[in-house]
Parts: structure tokens; C-alpha cells; sequence
């Protein structure tokens, strides 16, 4: 037995250390989470009024924190002149100051549609709503977005038709807040997200009504990715 006391020996400890390096494998394996993310929804500016002819400047919101961030901007169409489409601009800072020009677009030029509601019971989560003439302008045209003036400005809000029966019109999404009978609609909002570079530290959104007839609406909002 001596002469096999020294194999049995060296066996017995590469036994012992495969199970420990199997355990110690399947350990780590099994207490490793699996990666998750954290977002952040912020408004920047709620939906709000520019008259003819006004450059809006919007919040700074800081995005020092943030690894990957979109700002996701509206306009709506709110006059029955015809309009020339605004002009949007995304700037970026290092301090909300000293302010760099990320992204420059134009908006739809064109003369909007209006109606009202004629709905009395335009509840928040409703996946419907009716309109006095759903079949003037776009209404009922699927997947056009378009435009609830709230009189709670802040409060207004932009939906997408799905279908159109008569003047009912089924939405993509349900209605995010409740509206009162009567208020104006419009047939048109313009949208874009915009992707953030990482290394910037605030952002914001330049609204130019640049023309000298026709009012809109507007709104930016932001995602930012903080934590993995």
C-alpha cells in the first residue's frame, strides 16, 4: 500500500480541487443577478402655447447622470392659418451655459383641421373617443396623430387614430387624462426623438415659430438612462 500512498494522495487532491473549482463556479454563476436597467422619465417643458412669429427657449434639464439619453419633442398645429412649420432646435451644454447647436429640423408646413369633442364622457384609459366631424382634415386617417387642446393647457394631449366609425375614432393608445366636451382638436403634431451624445451634461429644446400668422403647441420630454 506505501507504494501507492503517494498516487492515491495526488488523486485525492485533484479530486478535491475539481469540486472546489465546481463549486466555486456554479456559486458565483448562481449569485451573479442578471444586469437590469434604470430609466428616468422626465418632462422638460409641458405642452404650452407659442403665438406667431416667438422663439420658445425651453428648460435646461441635466443629464450629467445619465449614459444614454433621448429627448423626445412635439408640435402641434394649433391655428387655421396655414403655417410654415417651425423651426427645432436641440442644444447641448457642459454647464447650462455655452450652449452647442446638436440638431436642427423643420417642422410640416400646412393648414391644420379643427373640430371639437363631442364626447361628454372622455375619460382617462378610454380607448375611444368622438368627434363633432371626425371625416374634416385628418382625423380619420389611421395612424395620424393629432391634437387635444385641454383648458389646462399642461394637460392637453396628442393621440394617434387606429380606425374611424362614423365619427368615433378608435385611438393606438388610451387617453392618458380626462377632457371636457366641446374642446378644439387639431389634425396635426409633428414629433422626434433625439438620440444624446454621452459627455454632455444638460440639453434643451429651441422652438422658432417663424411665421408671422399662425400659432402653435409644444412639448419636450426626456429618457435618461442612469444605472446598469
Amino acid at each position: 500500500m506505501k507504494k501507492y500512498a503517494g498516487k492515491i494522495m495526488q488523486f485525492t487532491l485533484i479530486v478535491l480541487v475539481c469540486i472546489c473549482l465546481i463549486f466555486v463556479s456554479t456559486t458565483s454563476h448562481k449569485a451573479q443577478a442578471a444586469p437590469t436597467m434604470t430609466t428616468a422619465f422626465d418632462t422638460i417643458d409641458a405642452w404650452q402655447a407659442l403665438v406667431a412669429g416667438t422663439l420658445a427657449v425651453g428648460n435646461a434639464e441635466d443629464i450629467s447622470g445619465s449614459y444614454k439619453t433621448i429627448v423626445y419633442i412635439e408640435v402641434a398645429l394649433t391655428d387655421t392659418d396655414a403655417q410654415a412649420g417651425c423651426d427645432v432646435i436641440v442644444e447641448i451644454s457642459y454647464a447650462a451655459d455655452d450652449w452647442i447647436t446638436l440638431v436642427e429640423f423643420q417642422g410640416t408646413a400646412e393648414t391644420p383641421a379643427t373640430t371639437t369633442l363631442n364626447d361628454a364622457a372622455a375619460n382617462a384609459a378610454d380607448t375611444s373617443i368622438t368627434l363633432t366631424d371626425a371625416t374634416t382634415g385628418d382625423f380619420d386617417v389611421p395612424s395620424r396623430k393629432w391634437f387635444i387642446v385641454d383648458g389646462t393647457v399642461a394637460n392637453s394631449e396628442s393621440v394617434k387614430t387606429q380606425v374611424n366609425a362614423t365619427h368615433t375614432i378608435t385611438l393606438c393608445q388610451d387617453l392618458l387624462r380626462s377632457h371636457a366636451n366641446s374642446l378644439n382638436v387639431w389634425d396635426r403634431v409633428d414629433d422626434w426623438p433625439v438620440n444624446i451624445p454621452l459627455g454632455a451634461a444638460y440639453v434643451r429644446v429651441l422652438v422658432n415659430n417663424t411665421d408671422a400668422d399662425a400659432g402653435v403647441h409644444w412639448r419636450s420630454f426626456v429618457s435618461k438612462t442612469s444605472a446598469l
